[in-house]
């Protein structure tokens, strides 16, 4: 990584270590207007992938969304595209409009820098109960797309390094591990347990899972 980009996020870490950006920008958000933006102008942010949603677990929030609308509204950034925004908060949301289907949205549009949206990012979904390959997508892209390092993931969002290391491990998951996790027949830590072992193991164990709820001990 060049030394000017390291310098400039190790800035931006200890800056926002000190307090929580999620806060802060909501406050701020709190006084812009919400604007009905269209269902075909809004896309995922590249931190998040819509896969890693099982949206049949969501069945309540969506009859909500279907008879009540919006109780708050997505929070938007343009994207690289003119005309279309990125949404960094309510991908839920957004993902289940778009199955009703709604022709719109309501949204609130922020003005941030791209780190700003990332640390936004970062702090949201570690606040969400959603699939742990959710936080692995967001790690793995951060690292791969956007020059950081496990070291700055784990300062920002205040998880060990350990524990942040683990959660892109996932990503070396074979496919039918993946649906596992995504649809909460397997646990984040059956997962780790899991990893080290060759996929004819993993697809034995995988099956006691499912079928005698085995626990993480008996898996090592």
């Amino acid at each position: 990584m060049p030394k000017t980009k390291r310098r400039d996020l190790s800035s931006l870490i200890e800056k926002y270590s000190k307090y929580s950006v999620v806060e802060e920008i909501e406050k701020n958000l709190a006084s812009f207007p919400h604007s009905e933006v269209k269902t075909s102008s809004l896309l995922l942010h590249p931190l998040f992938e819509k896969d890693n949603y099982d949206l049949s677990l969501y069945t309540s929030l969506k009859d909500s969304l279907s008879h009540d609308g919006f109780l708050s509204p997505l929070v938007l950034v343009p994207a690289k595209e003119k005309g279309k925004y990125y949404v960094i908060n309510g991908v839920k949301r957004y993902l289940l409009g778009k199955t009703i289907p709604l022709a719109s949205m309501p949204g609130v549009i922020a003005d941030l820098s791209q780190e700003r949206q990332r640390v936004y990012i970062l702090e949201n979904i570690l606040a969400e109960n959603d699939c742990p390959l959710v936080k692995t997508t967001c790690f793995s892209r951060l690292i791969k797309e956007n020059s950081f390092s496990p070291e700055d993931i784990a300062l920002i969002t205040k998880l060990s390094l350990s524990q942040v290391r683990n959660l892109i491990r996932l990503e070396e998951l074979p496919p039918f591990l993946k649906e596992g996790l995504r649809h909460n027949t397997l646990t984040y830590s059956q997962a780790r347990a899991l990893l080290s072992l060759d996929e004819e193991n993993q697809k034995e164990i995988y099956q006691k899972i499912l079928s005698s709820a085995i626990s993480v001990r008996e898996i090592e």
